[in-house]
């Protein structure tokens, strides 16, 4: 069936949209906002100025996950209309409001159609360079440290990597957990993905909470968990490793983040094993 034949039934079609570049929309995605009857949207600013950015007219409404919007919407998508769920950026109900009104719809035996594009999880995970063919997407930690420190040992505890959002208030707080509970965890954290100021981030928790001391933007957090039966790099290799690392002309600083990287140990540490008197 054709999306021009489901729009005849009434439908909800869960649009992906940009997690910031403007550009990473999909010709389906823009042929859908244009033809629906009606836009539900996280935020209708945000949603106004992709709309604008791509000559788009269609009327737009406010959405909640909780109230009244989800059965107000599943009644006009009964009477006929179609509906376009979109949230501030990338896939609605994925960290984002909409799983209220997808299972109100789904309910009431409504087509709900996706419409694919942009995950920040996905994004980072493609360029993340882990060796774990499997990763656990678990959004937003609690805000509560105690509960956040639980929830991080449970992901410590998964034969996987995790993915968490994070955001610029509580990225330190965050980090600070994630050094005291996996302190050998490796990872990967990607700030402002896909916007100007990107930022593709490798290494310990406790060399994450030197780097991002004053964050900026919002935050996607790759966890990789120690191997437990990776054994721990002594201080006399790590520093064979730096002295073979400057023969090959890295400096200190390249050296001690290559190492880090290789050994799972913090970088300050590794930084403080090198084996030559002065900086090169």
């Amino acid at each position: 069936m054709s999306d021009s034949e489901r729009d005849q039934e009434g439908v909800l079609y869960v649009v992906a949209t940009p997690i910031g570049n403007l550009e990473d929309i999909t010709l389906r995605a823009l042929r859908i906002l244009s033809e629906v009857d009606l836009i539900a949207a996280e935020h209708v600013p945000v949603a106004r100025t992709l709309l604008r950015h791509y000559e788009i007219d269609t009327h737009v409404l406010p959405y909640h996950d909780r109230g009244p919007d989800a059965r107000r919407l599943v009644e006009r998508i009964e009477q006929g209309q179609s509906v376009a769920l979109v949230s501030d950026a990338g896939t609605p109900g994925v960290s984002d409001p909409g799983r209220n009104l997808v299972a109100a719809a789904v309910e009431a035996e409504i087509d709900v159609v996706p419409i694919p594009g942009a995950a920040a999880s996905v994004v980072l995970w493609s360029v993340s360079g882990a060796d774990s063919p499997r990763v656990h997407l678990y959004g937003f930690l609690p805000r509560k440290s105690k509960d956040r420190r639980q929830a991080i040992q449970e992901l410590a505890e998964l034969d996987s990597g995790s993915l968490i959002f994070e955001s610029p208030r509580r990225i330190v707080d965050t980090l600070r957990d994630l050094a005291d509970v996996v302190p050998d965890a490796q990872l990967v954290i990607g700030r402002e993905l896909t916007k100007l100021h990107e930022q593709i981030w490798r290494g310990s928790p406790a060399d994450a909470i030197e780097e991002f001391s004053e964050p900026r933007g919002e935050f996607t957090i790759l966890i990789i968990p120690p191997a437990g039966d990776q054994p721990r790099w002594t201080d006399s290799e790590i520093a064979d490793a730096l002295a073979d690392a400057a023969s090959q002309g890295a400096s200190r600083s390249q050296a001690a983040r290559h190492v880090a990287q290789q050994s799972g140990r913090p970088r300050r540490e590794v930084y403080g094993l090198w084996p030559f008197g002065q900086d090169r």
